[in-house]
């Protein structure tokens, strides 16, 4: 999701730095940041990439995988972001107070981001979902700056809405997010397998739980939205969750369901069906970690 940004940012003018691991943002000095995208075209552009961040800057959009957070953000010193807007663009709800508390002298804004988009090498970013859309919190007020963001974001093409509160922006993602990554990861099924038969059950299931848990906070959630979307997506649809078991990779199973079971034991919400799935995940993750070190 960064690349994707970052390239659509750089194509449209804007002065865009690229910080990355060390291989990475060599790859991107010397070659570009490549761009296929269903929605957006094929493109390559030629956008500053470094492992450090070494300058200030005004925005810092953060657009790792929660896995990799830690590691990221040694890569900004806390004096290059002081006074910046920081838009998070990862899953779940929790890395926001982790960013307030490593970035004090910056404004960090509830947001989220809708899109299919897969990192298939270092520097090389595929886009394959006709939807593309990105939300920003409006409460609390993030200030002109986020305005200006959100105006930059949708003059890429990108659909934007900047409304609602921090937690309706972040239980909004949740609902569609967690059922479908979960479900999905756990049948290693892409949409289309999944949205029919038995596991049907279980993609409502989840949806109706984190309703139930968003209404705690205050935030109206409609299930019925959700069942309605599962069945518009391409059957072929696989959440980034999904890919990364099919790679080998580290799950955010507890970035995303480890922090909903979380919140949900703390406002006493019942959770059997996602509990159930998360902790097949979990086993499924260590077994996965294991055999990368072995």
């Amino acid at each position: 999701m960064g690349g994707l940004l970052a390239g659509l940012l750089h194509r449209d003018g804007h002065d865009v730095t690229v910080v990355a691991t060390e291989p990475t943002a060599d790859r991107i000095r010397e070659r570009g940041l490549r761009v296929d995208s269903a929605a957006f075209g094929d493109f390559t552009v030629h956008t500053p990439a470094v492992a450090r961040l070494q300058e200030p800057a005004d925005v810092l959009v953060v657009g790792c995988k929660a896995t990799a957070l830690d590691d990221a953000l040694d890569r900004i010193p806390a004096e290059h972001v002081r006074g910046a807007l920081i838009v998070p663009l990862l899953n779940g709800f929790e890395h926001m107070e982790v960013l307030r508390r490593r970035f004090p002298d910056a404004t960090a804004v509830g947001a989220a981001i809708r899109v299919e988009s897969t990192r298939t090498a270092p520097g090389h970013i595929v886009q394959s979902s006709p939807f593309a859309a990105f939300a920003i919190a409006s409460d609390p007020d993030p200030g002109p700056r986020a305005a200006a963001f959100a105006d930059a974001i949708q003059a890429t093409g990108l659909t934007v809405s900047a409304q609602g509160t921090e937690d309706e922006v972040l239980w909004r993602k949740m609902h569609f997010l967690l059922p479908t990554a979960l479900v999905c990861t756990h049948a290693e099924s892409s949409i289309g397998g999944v949205r029919t038969g038995g596991r049907r059950a279980d993609l409502l299931s989840v949806a109706g739980e984190v309703e139930k848990a968003a209404a705690r906070v205050g935030v109206a959630l409609d299930s019925g939205h959700i069942e309605r979307a599962v069945d518009t997506i391409p059957a072929h649809t696989k959440p980034s969750m999904l890919r990364d078991r099919e790679a080998g990779r580290p799950m955010e199973v507890d970035a995303l369901g480890g922090a909903f079971l979380r919140a949900a034991r703390e406002w006493g919400v019942e959770t059997p069906v996602t509990a159930r799935i998360v902790a097949d995940l979990e086993r499924v993750d260590a077994a996965n970690r294991s055999a990368r070190k072995g």
